[in-house]
């Protein structure tokens, strides 16, 4: 009555995104709320939200259902989703077409798609993330 394959109980274990398509080793899944500091020493994917501090010693992916209100330090980011605070990166802050902020920037190069929108303060260059709160910090 509940027979089931070898082929089918493989694909129902398998993830819905795979890790290794995105790059990232970190994952914050859709629906999954984090209040805190969340750290990462790897790539981090965030589809879920975040209230708190972020610190992502590598690449941040933020896909468009995820949502951080708070302060985030990351080498390099790439935004679909929404941020209410503090985003400080030390190289590219990408911004796509779904992504908006709200609050403060500070990245030493950014690129914008057209459809997305950011509201608040601005600073791109060097000089400005050096000034802040360095990532080899995170341990």
């Amino acid at each position: 009555m509940f027979k089931t394959t070898k082929n089918e109980t493989e694909r129902s274990i398998q993830p819905a995104t795979s890790l290794s398509s995105t790059g990232a080793t970190c994952m914050v899944s859709k629906g999954t709320t984090i209040e805190g500091k969340f750290t990462s020493n790897e790539d981090a994917q965030i589809n879920g939200t975040i209230k708190g501090e972020v610190i992502c010693k590598r690449r941040l992916l933020m896909g468009p259902t995820g949502w951080i209100e708070g302060t985030i330090h990351a080498n390099s980011a790439t935004i679909k989703g929404y941020i209410k605070g503090t985003i400080i990166v030390q190289g590219v802050l990408h911004l796509e077409s779904t992504a908006k902020v709200d609050g403060i920037i500070l990245a030493k190069a950014i690129q914008v798609e057209s459809g997305a929108q950011y509201n608040g303060e601005c600073k791109i260059g060097e000089r400005f993330v050096k000034e802040e709160k360095p990532l080899a910090a995170v341990a």
